[in-house]
């Protein structure tokens, strides 16, 4: 199945080289730019299956991903980046974004981390786990040693039945130490849990 991405970076030629990449795998880029000025207008006319964002790109910021992931295109948002930014990146997943990959990446390992971003999961590039860790708190120190099995859970997307099976213990149980994650935690639902335990490499 070809998907369609729109893809904006800063640079023509880095650009025209992530075009063939993506090109030469089950991917077609429908929409290009060096900046998301026009993106939002653009998506709304022609969705596509993923965005693609160079975080440095001018115009790229949480705001706008925030406004692309409350909006009608469902699309998975990806940044690419570098792993030495010094922005802490926690808030980019937590404006929805569905990834963050590293322009280390081989081509190989790129299209393949995309593959997965497009069915839906969340994935952050190893190198990048540093600039999304900025709360330097021990997870033993917030979470008992159940509660950081139910979040690595949480990250691998299980529901409460599947975290119940894989922990032995009832649905029940499952449900409310799901509740006390996300409320010890501060998440607002279980997609920020599972963007949180990505970036922390639980998963």
């Amino acid at each position: 199945m070809v998907r369609r991405v729109a893809l904006v970076h800063h640079n023509a030629l880095l650009r025209e080289g992530l075009c063939r990449i993506l090109e030469s795998d089950d991917f077609l880029v429908a929409w290009q730019g060096n900046d998301a000025a026009d993106l939002a207008d653009h998506l709304s006319r022609c969705p596509p299956d993923l965005i693609l964002l160079e975080w440095e790109a001018p115009s790229v910021d949480t705001q706008l991903i925030e406004q692309l992931a409350t909006s009608s295109i469902t699309a998975p948002i990806v940044i690419v980046t570098r792993p030495d930014t010094h922005d802490d990146l926690t808030s980019v997943l937590d404006a929805g974004a569905a990834g963050c990959l590293s322009v280390n990446l081989s081509a190989g390992d790129f299209l393949a981390a995309l593959r997965v971003l497009s069915h839906g999961d969340i994935l952050v590039s190893r190198e990048m786990v540093a600039a999304m860790t900025s709360d330097t708190e021990r997870l033993e120190d917030l979470l008992t040693s159940r509660e950081i099995e139910v979040l690595r859970a949480l990250g691998q997307g299980a529901t409460n039945q599947e975290i119940a099976d894989q922990l032995f213990i009832s649905p029940h149980t499952a449900k409310i130490h799901v509740r006390r994650v996300l409320a010890k935690m501060q998440f607002r639902n279980r997609q920020q849990a599972a963007a949180f335990a990505a970036a922390r490499g639980l998963v």
